[in-house]
């Protein structure tokens, strides 16, 4: 994830009334995860046994996890904001 994107997916969780510093976090946090690929972003429910009650945002259910929530709110903000921001590019949260 270069700093544009991070910086657009920062701006598409703040445009979803995201502090700006857990909007920071949450991006520097999937940035060291992030991977280009075909598939949506989706929020998957943890099936851990130690783990039950996080979301998990990912590509597919045995994926990486770039972003975990406590709240599923929090989990689909994440998965839409990355869908947004790779499908408009820089178009998706008004940032040039």
């Amino acid at each position: 994830m270069d700093d544009i994107f991070r910086r657009r997916l920062i701006h598409a969780l703040t445009n979803r009334r995201w502090a700006s510093l857990d909007a920071e976090r949450a991006a520097a946090g999937a940035a060291g995860v992030y991977q280009d690929g075909d598939w949506d972003w989706r929020v998957w429910r943890s099936q851990a046994a130690g783990d039950p009650s996080f979301f998990r945002v990912k590509r597919e259910e045995s994926a990486v996890s770039v972003f975990d929530s406590l709240v599923e709110g929090r989990a689909r903000d994440v998965a839409n904001a990355l869908n947004e921001v790779e499908r408009h590019g820089p178009d998706a949260t008004g940032i040039p």
